[in-house]
């Protein structure tokens, strides 16, 4: 998700192994969307059932009764408005988890990634759009990140117009096809890494990488994740010698993926 916060910290990691290995290793995004049939039921379902706010009371989700209902009512109004979504000509909805802003930028990064053959210009595009913009206001703040790396804005906003639903449905395939419904989910050659067994609650879990033991803090690191695709390969590239350094993520991330 292009405004997922911890999918921009994933970003952060992997950005050094992109410099690191070129076009070496085929390190490519997805993006996560969600497809809605039937809006009056998603909504209804996903907006809090107004019948258990005592039970949401009594659990500490609402101060009282008044609170609970008043929230209800407003998820409900807000996520039944059509203007959140990404609609089709069926009557099915897309969106994504920071609403339509983050859709349409998801979009706009594929539809960039698809038009040049050099990443890392793709990379300096989604670092400046991570940086600068937010989903509130990246309808408007995509534009200059983009001309200041070298995209044609025009050719982005003409594929975003003619090929969205296509790129959505694509997407889906994929996240479907692996069960990603997370962001970030990393996977190599088709493999999630790290394992979901590499966890433990204690947070002493570890893995072994050829002969090296990585501990569960050190797993999703410039250099473990860069240990993991040389460790993919038939006969690793001499860039995988090279030590990378850890990113500072010393700033928590907020929000929800």
């Amino acid at each position: 998700m292009s405004f997922c916060p911890y999918g921009n910290q994933i970003e952060d990691v992997i950005r050094p192994i992109v410099d690191l290995l070129g076009n070496q290793a085929n390190i490519k995004p997805q993006y996560i969307f969600d497809k809605i049939g039937d809006l009056d039921n998603h909504c209804k379902n996903n907006s809090g059932d107004p019948n258990q706010c005592s039970d949401y009371v009594k659990n500490g989700y609402f101060k009282d009764e008044s609170e609970c209902q008043t929230t209800i009512a407003n998820n409900l109004k807000n996520c039944l408005d059509t203007n959140s979504y990404i609609k089709t000509e069926d009557g099915s909805y897309y969106s994504a988890l920071h609403g339509r802003s983050e859709a349409n930028q998801n979009i706009r990064e594929i539809c960039a990634w698809n038009q040049t053959e050099d990443k890392i210009k793709w990379w300096d595009f989604v670092d400046n759009v991570n940086k600068n913009c937010t989903y509130q206001n990246a309808d408007t703040c995509w534009e200059e990140q983009a001309k200041q790396t070298g995209f044609d804005t025009n050719k982005i906003t003409d594929c975003f117009n003619k090929d969205a639903i296509a790129l959505i449905e694509k997407e889906l395939e994929q996240t479907g096809k692996y069960n990603v419904s997370g962001s970030p989910t990393l996977l190599i050659n088709g493999i999630n890494f790290p394992p979901e067994s590499a966890y433990t609650q204690d947070g002493k879990g570890s893995i072994k990488i050829d002969k090296k033991v990585i501990k569960q803090e050190e797993y999703r690191t410039p250099n473990t994740i860069k240990e993991a695709i040389c460790a993919a390969f038939k006969k690793a590239p001499k860039e995988c010698k090279e030590i990378l350094e850890n990113i500072d993520q010393s700033a928590s991330a907020t929000g929800g993926c």
